[in-house]
This record gives structure tokens, C-alpha cells and sequence, in this order.
């Protein structure tokens, strides 16, 4: 891994690239997840090709840690998240194991910077697993170790992880990713305690130009919801305000009893 690259002095800060993957999955994930938000996109111009192309230009500029909102609404795509969630964790685990004493060359590329990730995140972790298991298939970029590389596939498939349950699992991403008909959700389910999104660490020019496409990408669609969504729980959802603290009042101390007359 090299070390961290300079950027210049023209367009986004360091900080501002570095946090913009958790930024961006936020607010994917509540234009994917509800209808009403949805619809107040549409009428701007925000199309079904919009979303995709937030959420490939995400998946290129992640792996690289996330956090994650805390909410799940759609019936179709809430479950397909709650499947990947369920499943990064333990078969990451699972995997890196069978990899790292028979194929270790082959452990470090699968896993490099990837962990599993919670909520939405789930669904950008195991689309990169499964497009550098596709990679270790048929990348023309490694035709060098093909050999090695169908050898770690072969053994994975022994132990379940096949053709067809990685053609699975990327139906399930696609669910995820795509959105689908929100289900209506009341402002009582709404929780603004996700995990704060860790800052990616910019370590290649590739990187970094995956980094400022999916900022501009986040600069039109974030800016344009600032402009025409007016109602501030929609903004929160789309992680565009912080939801208001109630302020407690403390009573006022008790006046004291009037003397009594004579």
C-alpha cells in the first residue's frame, strides 16, 4: 500500500474527500429507502440512472471503512440490507480463514482494507468482496497468477461459497442498491445515532479520482435537496441537518407563601 497522496490546492479538502463515502450512503440510502423523499428528488430531475450512478461511483470509492445510518424502511430493500448485514459478518471471517493458510497472496488482495460493515454499509462491503472474488476469476490484469487465483476460488466453493451463492448475493446487492417502493415511516422511527463514517485514507490517484467523482456526484444531488425539501426530518434522513435537542425547561422554584394579613 503506498502512502497517502498529495492533493492539490484546487477542489475538495483532504477532510472533505476523506468523508464523503459515509456521506454519500447516507444519503443514498434514504433516496433509495422512501418514497416521499424520492418523489421530491424526482420532480428535480433525480432518476433511477441518477441513483445508480451514486451508488457505483460509491462502491469505486469505497472499501475503505463506512459507517452507517441507523434506519431501514423498504420491505424489499430493508430485507436485502438485513441479509447482507447478517451474512458480511460471520463469511468474511469464514473466508479470510480458508484463504490465509492455503492462499495467502490470494487473502491479502480479497481483504485489502475491507472489513465487514453494519446497516447499509453491508451492501457496499460485500459488493467489493464479490467483485474481487470475480477479479480473482477473470481480471485480465491477473492473468499472471490465474492458476493461483482459480485454485482460492475452487477452494472456497468447497466450502459453499459457489458460483451460484455469489450470483446470490449480488442479486441482493442489486436490490439493495437500486431502491425500490418505500413503505411510509413515522418520525418517531427516525434515530440520528449512526456511527460517525471513518475517513477514508487516500492512498492512490485512483483513488482519489474515485474520491472527487462521487463528491461531485454528492455536491448537484445534496445541493439540489437543500433547495426544494423543505421539511427538516427529510434533510435529516438524508443527513443534510442534525435533528433539534429538546431543551428540558427546569421549573421555576416555587414562590414563596404570602405572609398572612393581620
Amino acid at each position: 500500500m503506498s502512502s497517502e497522496i498529495e492533493i492539490d490546492g484546487e477542489g475538495p479538502s483532504r477532510q472533505v474527500l476523506a468523508e464523503v463515502p459515509g456521506r454519500a450512503l447516507r444519503f443514498l440510502s434514504a433516496a433509495g429507502k422512501n418514497r416521499q423523499i424520492r418523489a421530491l428528488l424526482r420532480e428535480r430531475g433525480y432518476t433511477d440512472e441518477d441513483h445508480r450512478e451514486g451508488w457505483d461511483l460509491l462502491h469505486r470509492a469505497s472499501g475503505f471503512g463506512t459507517g452507517e445510518p441507523d434506519e431501514v424502511e423498504d420491505a424489499e430493500v430493508g430485507k436485502a440490507i438485513a441479509e447482507l448485514d447478517a451474512w458480511d459478518e460471520p463469511h468474511f471471517r469464514f473466508i479470510r480463514a480458508a484463504l490465509l493458510r492455503r492462499h495467502p497472496a490470494q487473502e491479502r488482495f480479497v481483504f485489502d482494507n475491507l472489513t465487514a460493515q453494519a446497516g447499509p454499509a453491508a451492501v457496499v462491503s460485500v459488493k467489493t468482496l464479490l467483485d474481487r472474488l470475480d477479479a480473482l476469476e477473470k481480471s485480465t490484469k491477473r492473468k499472471a497468477t490465474r492458476k493461483e487465483d482459480h485454485a482460492a476460488l475452487e477452494t472456497l466453493a468447497k466450502r459453499g461459497i459457489t458460483k451460484e451463492e455469489r450470483t446470490r448475493l449480488r442479486q441482493l446487492v442489486d436490490i439493495a442498491s437500486g431502491g425500490g417502493a418505500a413503505a411510509e415511516e413515522g418520525e418517531e422511527g427516525e434515530q440520528n445515532g449512526g456511527a460517525e463514517p471513518e475517513r477514508a485514507v487516500i492512498d492512490s490517484q485512483e483513488h482519489l479520482e474515485a474520491l472527487r467523482a462521487l463528491h461531485a456526484w454528492y455536491r448537484e444531488w445534496s445541493e439540489t435537496a437543500r433547495a426544494f425539501i423543505k421539511r427538516r426530518d427529510f434533510l435529516v434522513r438524508l443527513g443534510l441537518a442534525h435533528r433539534k435537542m429538546k431543551v428540558k425547561v427546569k421549573p421555576s422554584p416555587a414562590a414563596p407563601p404570602a405572609p398572612d394579613v393581620l
